[in-house]
């Protein structure tokens, strides 16, 4: 299944939870990372790997992500790490709050108002869209891989049977 990485905060569920769910909807699975919970990898490996793993990384970049230092410096590291591995990322700026140099690079920019119903609707809309952007290629692709699955398998199966006669 189709999967985004969302960069976040976790003091932003009040957003972060109906992107989840417009995700959902356009049939992708968003990947939140929990900086405590339990698991048998560092955190930068469970990260990495995530990242890796997804098709694209949405970035929900707030006044929560930018005043925390901590949070800030682990969205960059993310933003970073999808760079590295050639994933799609999407920005989603809150108005007013500025972004560090490496994600001002980043060319794919929503920003929304917190206070504004009609901005937020806007950003939840341009988030089904690329869920169902990301969906529509990686279903594509499945098609021509199995394609191409098929076309090999009769060829196997003719050269099988030419050896037979």
């Amino acid at each position: 299944m189709a999967q985004v990485f969302i960069a976040h905060s976790s003091k932003d569920k009040w957003l972060i939870d109906p992107i989840c769910e417009w995700l959902r909807c356009a049939g992708v699975n968003p990947y939140l990372a929990e900086l405590e919970s339990p698991t048998p990898l560092p955190l930068p490996d469970k990260l990495e790997a995530a990242i890796k793993n997804s098709n694209a990384v949405v970035v929900v970049f707030t006044r929560n992500v930018a005043n925390i230092q901590q949070t800030r410096d682990v969205v960059n590291w993310e933003v970073a790490t999808a760079h590295a591995y050639k994933r799609p990322v999407y920005v989603f700026r809150e108005k007013g709050v500025e972004v560090p140099l490496m994600i001002n690079y980043i060319t794919d920019y929503f920003t929304f108002d917190p206070l504004d119903q009609h901005t937020l609707k806007r950003a939840l809309q341009r988030v089904y869209n690329i869920g169902l952007k990301i969906k529509k290629e990686e279903d594509v692709a499945k098609v021509v891989s199995t394609g191409l699955l098929i076309i090999f398998g009769i060829i196997v199966l003719w050269q099988y049977l030419g050896e037979k006669e």
